[in-house]
């Protein structure tokens, strides 16, 4: 089973930002989600005013889970509750922007099943 950590990019709204897509997550696509354990930027004193936040994605993803995560996290970023998310799974990643949201959509399911099925 894979390992999902999002990474949230949100300057100036970190916090607010990766509670309302734990929220998302959780309530619209069904998934055990948490916040990823604090972590302050190398050679800083605490993780204040830190633009990117984090969070993991435990269980499996069936494509029913996928397309429901995909759409959860294409969404929040066309809001532009996050200036983008990236999850990553071992050495692979994959960012979501606020561009076209069907084709982000669409390519964030594919890969978030392909890795599924790696795991």
């Amino acid at each position: 089973m894979a390992d999902f950590r999002l990474f949230i990019d949100a300057p100036g709204q970190a916090a607010p930002a990766t509670n309302q897509l734990l929220q998302e997550l959780v309530r619209a696509a069904k998934v055990d989600a948490r916040p990823a354990p604090a972590q302050a930027p190398s050679g800083s004193k605490s993780g204040a005013g830190a633009t990117v936040a984090e969070l993991v994605l435990n269980g499996a993803l069936p494509a029913a889970v996928a397309a429901a995560v995909a759409s959860v996290v294409t969404s929040f970023v066309q809001r532009g509750s996050a200036r983008k998310v990236t999850i990553k799974t071992g050495d692979d990643e994959i960012t979501v922007e606020g561009v076209d949201a069907r084709s982000q959509k669409a390519l964030l399911e594919t890969w978030l099943r392909e890795h599924e099925s790696e795991g």
